[in-house]
Order: C-alpha cells, then sequence, then structure tokens
C-alpha cells in the first residue's frame, strides 16, 4: 500500500506561473524553491523587475511559506507586500516583477489551467507586461520598430494554420510529398513516432562491419523519424538515426543530406560540411543535396562555393522553393540584394509554408531596407511554422537585439535556451543586458556562456568590460587578455584593460552590440584564481637522476611537502583509484616490465612478463590494468593490452588480452581508463586513406572507436566528468588542450613559449596538474580546467626531465 508520504512525494502541491494572462508553466513544490533572476534559482525569471534572488517559497512541517528575500520591488500575495513569511493557502496568487505564481494544492478545484499551445513568451508579447510584441502591418517606411504586437501574431499564425491544411507538405521547402529524394530543410508538421533517446557522440566512428541490409519503406519511416526529431531540437538523437542509416544505406544520399541539416540547424554548419559534401558525392544531381551543401556554405560565409552550389541547386529544381530560397541567402551573402529579395519572392510563390524562404526574405528586409517591421513579420511566421526549432528563436531574438529591443529580445532567447541550452544564445542574452546597463545579469549570462563552450572575442570583450564596470578588475583581466589574444582591436576589451590600468570602473554606458550570424565555439572559464591553498591530495611523478640516466618515482602532497622517494629506476606512475597503490613501469635491465608498489614503496608486485609493456592506467575500479605495448607484433605500432585481473598476491601472472575493433587490434599509445569505463589512447584510424591520427576513444570491451581530434600531434590523453585533457604541439609547442568526450568544444588552456604537457585531472575534475619548464626549471604546475589560475605547485628537482619526457606521465589522488 502507498503511504501517505509516498502519495505527497507523487503529487505535491505547484505553481502555475501566468505571464500575458496565460497559465504557461508548472512548478511542483518538494521542499524549497528559491526565485529570481539570477540563473542559480531554482525559478528563474527573466523579468527587469525581478531582482537576481527575489524570493523563495519553502516548506515548514505541513505548509509552504513565501518570503522576499529583500527584493527591490517587493513580493506582493493577493495584492499585499509581504513584510515576513506568509503562510500559503490554496488559490493564492504571488506577484514577483510581473509574474503571476498562483499556489494549489492537489485535489483541490482551480479556474487557472495551464496552456500547452505552441507560442511562447516572446511570440505572445513577453511573459507579464514586460514588453509588447507587435506584428504591424507591412509597410515602405524604413527605421526599426521597437515593440512587437502579439495580436499580429495570432492572425499571421491563423493565416499559416489555414495554408498550412492546403500545402502541408511544403513546411520545409517540399514541393509534393514523395519517398525519395526529401531534406530536413522540408519537413512537415506531421507528428511520427520516435525513438527513445540515444546518448551517442557526435564524433567520427568506424563503420560497423557489415550493415544490416534496410528496405525502402524502413528507411523512409526511419528518415520521417529522424526529421521530425530534428524539428524539435533533438540534434543528437536524430543523428544518431541518420549515422546509423548512412551505414545502412551508404549509397543513399539521404541520410547525409539529413544529418548535415541536423547539424545546420543546431548552429555547426562546420560539422555539417562533410556530410553536406558527401550527400552530393553520392546524388550528384539531387536538388536537396545541393540546397544543403549551398546553405552549409552560406552559413561558413563562403561566398562563391555558396553561389555556385546554390545556383546549381536552383538549375535541378528551378520550381522547388528551398533551392530559390538558399540562392537568396546566398545572393544576400555576395551583397546583391534586389536579386535575393526576388529570389525570396519567388520561394515565397513555390510554397508560402517554406520556412526558410521567410527566414531569407525577412533578414533581407533588415539588412537591406531597415524595414523592422517586414523583418519581424516574416521571421515570425518561420518560427511559427517551426515553432520547436531551436534556431528559429535565437534568431528572431538577434533580430530583436539588433533592433535595440533588449526586453523583448531577452524573452526570445530565453525561450529559445527552454528547447537548447547553448553558448551563443547565453552569450546574447548577455549582450541584452549588457546593452540595459544591466551588468550583474549580464555577467551571469556570459559566464555560463563561456562554462558551455563559448570561445570568442566578442563574448570575452563583453565579459571583461562587464566585470570592469562592476569594479571585478581581477576577473575582467582574466577575459579580456582572452579576447584581445582572439581580436588585438576589440574596443570593449580595450576599454576593460584601461579601466582597469586605472583603477576604477567605466560608467556604465547602454551600449548594443549587434552579431547577426551565430558563432559557437569551444570551452569553460570561470573567474575564480585557483592556488595551492584549495587543492589537496596527492601527486605521484617521476624525476629523471641524472647519474644513473633513469627515471625514480616520487609522491608529494599537492603543495610540495611531503615529498619522497618511493621507487629507483621505474617511471610512468599511475596511482590506483583508492590511491593505495601505484603501478609503474621498471626500467632497470632486470625489471624490465610492469609493476604495481603500494604508495608508500612497499610490497611491489610484478604484473607482466615483457619488456615491450608500458604507460599502465587503472580501471576505474582498480581491479584490471590497461596498457600499450607491442609484444606480439615487434617492430609494429603499439597496441592496447588489458591485464583481467591484477593478482597482488602470490607469483601468479595474468597476461594481458589485446583489445580488438572487430578488424583487428586496437593500435594505439597513451591509453587512459577514464571514469565511465571507456578507453581513451593517441591513435590512428588505419581504414581510411590517408590514415587520419588524433585521440580516439573505445570501449574497454573492444568494437567501434571514436575519434576525437584529427592531428598526429596530440598525445597523452586523461578523462574526467566528460572532458578529456591532452597534450599537443599542434601551434609549434607543447601546451595543454581540453576537448569535450563527444569531440566537440576543443579548447587551449595554456598558452605560452614552454612546454607544458602530461595532464592529469585533479580529484574534483576542477583543475588540472601537468609539468612545465616555464622559467627555465622542469615544475608541477596547475590550472582550472578552462585556462584561468595557471601557477607553479612546486619544482620537480632532481635532473627534472629528459628528452624522452613525453612518454612520462603524472597522477594525481584525494
Amino acid at each position: 500500500m502507498t503511504d501517505a508520504a509516498t502519495l505527497d512525494r507523487m503529487n505535491p502541491p505547484h505553481l502555475i506561473v501566468t505571464a500575458s494572462g496565460a497559465a504557461t508553466r508548472e512548478v511542483p513544490l518538494l521542499e524549497e524553491l528559491t526565485i529570481g533572476r539570477a540563473e542559480d534559482n531554482d525559478l528563474t525569471l527573466l523579468d527587469p523587475k525581478v531582482s537576481r534572488h527575489h524570493a523563495c517559497v519553502s516548506k515548514q512541517r505541513e505548509q509552504f511559506t513565501v518570503a522576499d528575500l529583500g527584493s527591490a520591488n517587493g513580493t506582493f500575495v493577493d495584492g499585499v507586500r509581504l513584510t515576513a513569511p506568509h503562510v500559503l493557502r490554496h488559490g493564492e496568487s504571488i506577484l514577483v516583477g510581473d509574474v503571476t505564481l498562483t499556489y494549489l494544492e492537489p485535489g483541490r478545484p482551480s479556474a487557472t489551467t495551464l496552456v500547452t499551445g505552441i507560442p511562447t513568451a516572446a511570440t505572445q508579447a513577453a511573459q507579464a507586461q514586460r514588453a509588447t510584441v507587435t506584428l504591424p502591418a507591412r509597410r515602405e517606411s524604413r527605421g526599426p520598430v521597437i515593440g512587437l504586437i502579439l495580436a499580429g501574431a495570432v492572425l499571421v499564425l491563423a493565416a499559416i494554420l489555414v495554408g498550412a491544411y492546403v500545402l502541408l507538405p511544403g513546411l520545409f521547402g517540399r514541393d509534393q510529398a514523395t519517398p525519395t529524394g526529401t531534406t530536413v530543410a522540408e519537413i512537415t508538421a506531421t507528428t511520427v513516432a520516435t525513438p527513445a533517446p540515444i546518448e551517442t557522440p557526435v564524433a567520427t566512428q568506424m563503420p560497423t562491419p557489415t550493415p544490416v541490409p534496410i528496405t525502402q519503406t524502413e528507411l523512409n519511416d526511419r528518415l520521417d523519424s529522424a526529421r521530425a526529431i530534428t524539428l524539435r531540437s533533438q540534434f543528437e538523437n536524430a543523428i544518431t538515426i541518420y549515422r546509423e542509416l548512412a551505414s545502412r544505406a551508404p549509397t543513399d544520399p539521404r541520410p547525409e543530406v539529413g544529418w548535415a541539416w541536423a547539424l545546420i540547424l543546431d548552429g555547426e554548419s562546420d560539422m555539417a560540411l562533410p556530410h553536406a559534401q558527401q550527400a552530393v558525392k553520392l546524388g550528384p544531381e539531387d536538388v536537396d543535396a545541393a540546397v544543403a551543401l549551398a546553405r552549409t556554405y552560406v552559413d561558413l560565409g563562403n561566398k562563391a562555393e555558396a553561389l555556385a552550389e546554390a545556383e546549381r541547386a536552383v538549375a535541378l529544381g528551378p520550381n522547388k522553393a528551398a533551392a530559390l530560397a538558399v540562392l537568396a541567402e546566398a545572393l544576400r551573402l555576395d551583397g546583391r540584394y534586389q536579386e535575393a529579395a526576388d529570389r525570396a519572392d519567388l520561394a515565397l510563390v513555390q510554397d508560402i509554408n517554406n520556412a526558410d524562404a521567410h527566414r531569407a526574405r525577412g533578414w533581407l528586409y533588415w539588412v537591406e531596407d531597415e524595414d523592422m517591421g517586414r523583418a519581424n513579420d516574416d521571421l515570425l511566421i518561420a518560427l511559427a511554422l517551426q515553432s520547436e526549432l531551436w534556431l528559429r528563436r535565437h534568431e528572431f531574438g538577434e533580430l530583436l537585439l539588433g533592433a535595440e529591443d533588449y526586453t523583448t529580445a531577452i524573452i526570445a532567447f530565453q525561450d529559445a535556451l527552454a528547447l537548447r541550452p547553448k553558448a551563443v544564445t547565453y552569450s546574447k542574452i548577455g549582450e541584452a543586458y549588457y546593452a540595459l546597463g544591466e551588468f550583474d545579469p549580464a555577467r551571469v549570462s556570459l559566464e555560463q556562456a563561456v562554462r558551455l563552450g563559448a570561445d570568442d572575442a566578442r563574448t570575452y570583450a563583453l565579459l571583461s568590460n562587464t566585470n570592469a564596470k562592476l569594479a571585478r578588475c581581477d576577473d575582467a583581466r582574466v577575459y579580456f587578455d582572452d579576447a584581445l589574444s582572439l581580436e588585438p582591436s576589440n574596443e570593449l576589451a580595450l576599454e576593460a584593460r584601461t579601466v582597469c590600468a586605472a583603477g576604477a570602473s567605466a560608467t556604465p554606458v547602454a551600449t548594443a552590440i549587434v552579431e547577426v550570424t551565430p558563432t559557437p565555439g569551444p570551452t569553460p572559464r570561470p573567474t575564480r584564481v585557483l592556488l595551492a591553498a584549495d587543492l589537496g591530495g596527492s601527486i605521484a611523478f617521476p624525476v629523471y637522476n641524472g647519474e644513473t640516466s633513469q627515471y625514480d618515482v616520487y609522491v608529494s602532497r599537492i603543495d610540495g611537502s611531503g615529498r619522497r622517494r618511493v621507487l629507483d629506476g621505474f617511471d610512468q606512475p599511475e596511482f590506483s583509484p583508492d590511491g593505495r597503490w601505484l603501478a609503474v613501469r621498471g626500467v632497470k635491465p632486470d625489471q624490465r616490465a610492469l609493476f604495481v608498489v603500494q604508495a608508500d614503496g612497499s610490497s611491489i608486485k610484478k604484473v607482466s612478463q615483457n619488456v615491450e609493456d608500458n604507460q599502465p592506467s587503472w580501471s576505474p575500479e582498480g581491479g584490471r590494468l590497461l596498457f600499450a605495448s607491442t609484444k606480439d607484433q615487434p617492430g609494429h605500432p603499439k597496441a592496447l593490452y588489458i591485464i583481467d585481473p591484477i593478482v597482488l598476491e602470490g607469483a601468479r601472472i595474468v597476461e594481458g588480452q589485446r583489445v580488438e575493433t572487430g578488424r583487428g587490434p586496437v593500435q594505439g599509445e597513451d591509453p587512459f581508463w577514464m571514469p565511465d569505463g571507456r578507453l581513451v589512447y593517441k591513435g590512428c584510424d588505419y581504414t581510411v586513406t590517408p590514415m587520419s591520427c588524433g585521440i580516439f576513444t573505445i570501449s574497454s570491451d573492444g568494437g567501434q572507436f571514436t575519434q576525437l581530434t584529427k592531428n598526429e600531434n596530440d598525445a597523452a590523453p586523461s578523462g574526467s566528468g566528460g572532458r578529456i585533457a591532452f597534450m599537443s604541439n599542434r601551434d609549434g609547442n607543447w601546451e595543454i588542450y581540453v576537448i569535450r568526450d563527444d569531440g566537440t568544444h576543443l579548447r587551449r588552456v595554456t598558452s605560452n613559449a614552454a612546454d607544458d604537457g602530461l595532464p592529469t585531472w585533479s580529484p574534483d575534475g576542477k583543475s588540472i596538474a601537468f609539468v612545465s619548464n616555464e622559467g627555465g626549471p622542469w615544475a608541477v604546475w596547475a590550472v582550472n580546467a578552462d585556462g584561468s589560475g595557471r601557477h607553479k605547485l612546486f619544482d620537480i628537482e632532481g635532473s627534472g626531465m629528459d628528452a624522452g619526457w613525453l612518454h612520462q606521465r603524472i597522477s594525481w589522488v584525494p
């Protein structure tokens, strides 16, 4: 029988969030709910009248109370301003800024109902009365229209739905329903069954050796499913389907076309390019493949290629709206605005429900005529046609930002974030707050953009200037250095540097900075400076002994204290997960194999037989050992082996078993066993011509591998929490880089003339230790995972490192 406490958890009281007179969101109440404008709240309300930390609803015994947290504009319950915590009763309304939160208890009647229609805050006019959304009638006048009206949007949407009923197959530029040759750019609004989400890396994988054949019916159904998923901004799941279909139907261009569009609509056109090119290769006369490739070139700013491919698409399909729309985009990129407008108008004649045609026409109204009214009309229509697509809402926010309607732009971007938490969208929210002179929320949004991977001069410059205006010059310096390294003449970054050099904050100025084209990129960058006192644990490291010409293994605390030599004539140390054991390589003539030893140097035991065995790495549970060796194929590239299990008692040695791909051994070196059980290593894909080298991952059981980087100089990977740190001299000298474990968001975290290498993660995954010869003598250094707070922990001493240091490793445990 289910007890009362369980029923309470299953059906708790809740708040109905009401905006513009419509209930738009239900928030369950469990123990405590913080409310405010800052993004660290449980319920974030991007309303200028809401304080950063405005109010709190909390459970007191069996009742919920609401309390104001010292907000500037106050918290009201049924029109009465709170001066003390208030016990909530069923049906009472809490007013926070211009947003109403209605408290409802389970099983009791209420007149408040939750609206589940398509339009959200920005297209309905913004939550409550924060902004008025205007849809002015089409007109010839120039100049931006700052307000936007919901009534017009509703009329436009109604007209669209009537047209869609008649012309539904053309939602994405599709002229008529056909079983083949359709692209993601031609998706209809029809709901189809979709598979459960699958977490699969987007990085390149080795093809399945024997793909399962697929029928045309199954292929068409799966393509329709993937298109529908794409329109809901579930791009990873769609790509999983397209990857499978590309393998099972390798001569059909449609899976590659769909794959390209999923990436384009996620703002990742650089990654879309090879798939669009492959689609054209498979279907040189396929108009949809040509459209996808042309759109990719447009997004990448490649004018000549975009125009050539778009013209080819129109030649293949002269009456196809999608082809005409992408030609309009290419002509706009080339500055030929009138020709572009003609093609966009013709695309709309061919298919009034083509979202990309409306997009193309809308941006032309804005860029060529500065006609905000018409631009707003067309982008809203594109948004209404594909209301669950992140890109439509993000681009609508960019239009509002360009028109200096900052408050409504924030709401539009927030709607986009509800569909897809993208760094570029957080960056734009920060830009809008900056323009409003609201520097605290600007800083929060911009820092979130950086945490999600923003790595562009604009975001760094805004963040540096925002911090300077808040008199946070220690933080500002981190970001204006980054901004100026990418764009030396960036005015915002230079201003921040000047302000901080003068020792005072600048006078806040509301300045709009418009950037129409999204620029996604890699990386984190928190502002907190890491200090040795903040860190804990122990580090194992090798020290070159000039007298013996061999390495010795040392262990010390993170600040260099408690230093002790554990073993003579051993190197490549790695701690077991519990810190009790070290795996090492013996380098003395009579000890050339792998050993494990207790961290204090006692109880040493040999665990492998071969002189070629090296670079040991523990499994996450500590019972197995991964290593690289040429023991089975002397003179060939190293292969990966696993000792399973490690026998710590007695003389028995378990022979390492080779990790296999299904086509042969996994050939690689610098192996590391990641916390999630996968193996990461430096290697090459020998199945392609020319072979492709870099950092790879593979299951510890073998099978397909995933290539994360494509540079043969990348080495010594180390994984933690979905990220991989590695060293590379791809930029001229050895530096530390971080990449996500799906192959995205590559970032360099060290940058100097010294050699930095052998990264190892801190136990909490926030910092990276590495060796460096910065300043001369070799030492162990640390840096935040975003590249901030670099500082030396302790000198390695002895003779430091020798010429073979690239094949060493260090290890960090709590």
